[in-house]
């Protein structure tokens, strides 16, 4: 009678055991997968950054605009309108100016408005109406002034020959009068407008602006 209760202890031991080593190998199996899985997810989160990051920059470098180089080829075109002559259009080549050294197409535009809109006193007699880009890349820069002169209804131009007064007809070749007065006899504001040069409308002003020189 005695033996049926031992019997039942010990298979209810067996099965307990059996039970707890089962747990423990349910166990394992789900820390060892746990641990791929995490390793996958900081992979996965480690290299997105990276991916846009570079996207970025790949971006940046597609919208980045050339700048002006002194050692980039410049073409400076002179224009002029209802002109009398055959070749309304020259060009030049010259040296980069240092102002426009490192400027973008925007800052150059920016420049060329600010020249329009305070122009040297020459340009101005000169008749300049544009100052405009017409070529710009990495290395090539093309700017183009207009000239308008003969719009205007003056018709002699005096500037200083050899430090004497000259006037010429508005084409500024022809010599209408050597008029023999040295530039350096006159007031020294004046002396500056002559240097310059500049147009006067008629042979009224004319003489009058001579008579002051004179006198």
């Amino acid at each position: 009678m005695n033996r049926k209760p031992f019997i039942l202890i010990s298979g209810t031991a067996v099965v307990i055991t059996f039970i707890i080593i089962m747990v423990l190998v349910v166990l394992a199996k789900n820390n060892h997968t746990g641990g791929t899985d995490n390793s996958g997810l900081a992979s996965v989160y480690t290299s997105e950054p990276v991916a846009k990051a570079e996207t970025k920059e790949e971006k940046e470098e597609e919208v980045s605009e050339p700048t002006v180089k002194s050692d980039m080829e410049y073409v400076l075109q002179t224009y002029y309108v209802n002109s009398d002559k055959d070749e309304h259009l020259s060009e030049q080549e010259c040296a980069v100016p240092s102002e426009f050294v490192t400027l973008d197409k925007s800052g150059l535009k920016k420049y060329l408005a600010g020249y329009m809109e305070d122009m040297p006193v020459r340009e101005y007699l000169d008749g300049l109406i544009s100052y405009e880009i017409i070529e710009f890349t990495d290395d090539k820069l093309v700017l183009r002034k207009t000239y308008a002169s003969d719009w205007t209804n003056n018709e002699f131009y005096l500037c200083d020959v050899n430090g004497e007064i000259v006037v010429y007809y508005s084409d500024k070749s022809t010599v209408y009068e050597y008029t023999g007065i040295k530039t350096k006899d006159i007031d020294e504001e004046e002396q500056v407008r002559i240097k310059i040069g500049y147009f006067v409308a008629d042979e009224e002003e004319l003489y009058s602006l001579l008579e002051s020189y004179s006198s």
